[in-house]
């Protein structure tokens, strides 16, 4: 025996935006715990304190690996944590 019920659309669509902050959240929680950190393209910039545009430079010249589905770009961690310590310069000393 089939039930059927039926919901308003006030409440069906507060049900379904529920559903979907909670499939967020176990996603966001799913990418924490993964071996692999995968950043889009706004985490990414945020982190760095760059722009997308800089990002996409980046991108561009090669200074920075990524993954891309679609029109969305995805960042390692571990690339970004790597690209900066290929950056990374001691300072000069002042002569004496």
């Amino acid at each position: 025996m089939n039930n059927v019920i039926l919901l308003q659309s006030e409440a069906y669509n507060h049900l379904q935006q529920a559903t979907f902050a909670y499939m967020r959240k176990l996603m966001a929680e799913e990418r924490k715990n993964s071996a692999i950190e995968w950043l889009d393209n706004d985490e990414a910039a945020s982190l760095l304190k760059v722009s997308a545009r800089t990002l996409q430079s980046w991108r561009d010249e090669r200074i920075i690996k990524f993954s891309q589905i679609g029109r969305q770009i995805y960042y390692k961690r571990e690339d970004i944590d790597r690209m900066l310590e290929q950056h990374y310069r001691n300072p000069v000393k002042a002569r004496a």
